[in-house]
């Protein structure tokens, strides 16, 4: 039998819960299955597989096997795909993490030249909440600067420079004026990112105020639709504005103002080899921010 081909049978296997819904997946037979699992079995010397007639359990070692297993597959996959790539055409599955709004507003925006480029090469986005630390599995994860990202043994290239400033439309400005300091926003309506009506912000220079509003989300989307329709003042990053800035349906205000500013990093695991379609997206991020700074 073929080692490699039972453990992806045996992973399929725990991860569809029975025999009959892994074979469905790989388009085999249950039988053909059941014989995978039991000649991986009788390889190692151990069950990893507690079967009745009605119901399939994982054991203490076959629960091991799979977490180590899930990582071998995937580095020899990454492995196939680098030595693919070694020829004159790129290909492989290239899985990159992001944040919500870096994912959303800044990657999406090069996916479909570098697809061009490089028809061969798969790319899957995963984006996660700000807060969240990344799956160890992606090939690239791009956010801003944080602290448990550098500690966790990860390569880290700088790529652009992240700030968060305020916005308003135009129907809001004609309706309510303008703040004319930061101090200002006290007495405008405020647009919270979060679940509650107000918000502590602190500027770049250490001073803090305490903003309120009548509408808050926790989507970011939800918020720009509401300051795209005058309903208040928005706090966003650079990124996440900047499509509606170009269209002239935000306007920034208090630009002498910054509440946040950090750098935006893309993470990478270190490797006994250099991952060949990471470099070839991070190059191509490089140039394409690049060519955008120099107009």
């Amino acid at each position: 039998m073929d080692l490699i081909q039972c453990i992806e049978t045996y992973v399929q296997v725990v991860q569809e819960g029975s025999f009959n819904a892994a074979a469905r997946k790989l388009k085999t037979t249950s039988s053909a299955v059941s014989k995978r699992i039991q000649w991986l079995e009788d390889k190692i010397g151990i069950q990893l597989l507690k079967r009745t007639t009605r119901s399939l359990s994982i054991t203490e070692a076959g629960s091991l096997f799979y977490d180590r297993s899930i990582k071998q597959l995937d580095s020899l996959q990454l492995l196939f795909d680098e030595t693919r790539s070694m020829n004159d055409t790129p290909m492989g599955k290239l899985r990159i993490g992001a944040s919500a709004v870096i994912g959303s507003k800044f990657i999406v925006r090069y996916v479909k030249q570098f697809i061009q480029n490089y028809p061969k090469v798969r790319l899957q986005l995963i984006t996660t909440p700000s807060w969240k630390l990344p799956e160890v599995s992606y090939d690239i994860f791009i956010s801003r600067e944080h602290e448990q990202l550098n500690s966790l043994s990860l390569k880290a290239t700088p790529l652009f420079e992240y700030s968060a400033k305020f916005y308003a439309s135009q129907k809001y400005i004609d309706q309510y004026g303008e703040p004319s300091s930061f101090e200002d926003l006290v007495n405008h309506n405020v647009l919270i990112c979060g679940e509650g009506s107000t918000r502590d912000i602190t500027d770049i220079n250490g001073k803090t105020i305490t903003v309120s509003g009548n509408f808050s989300s926790t989507n970011a989307e939800s918020l720009l639709y509401c300051a795209r329709d005058g309903v208040g003042i928005i706090f966003a990053s650079n990124i996440g504005v900047q499509s509606d800035l170009k269209k002239g349906m935000l306007l920034p205000i208090l630009k002498h103002v910054t509440v946040d500013r950090s750098q935006v990093f893309a993470y990478y695991p270190k490797l006994e080899f250099e991952h060949q379609l990471s470099r070839l997206f991070l190059n191509y991020l490089k140039k394409q921010i690049a060519l955008e700074n120099s107009f």
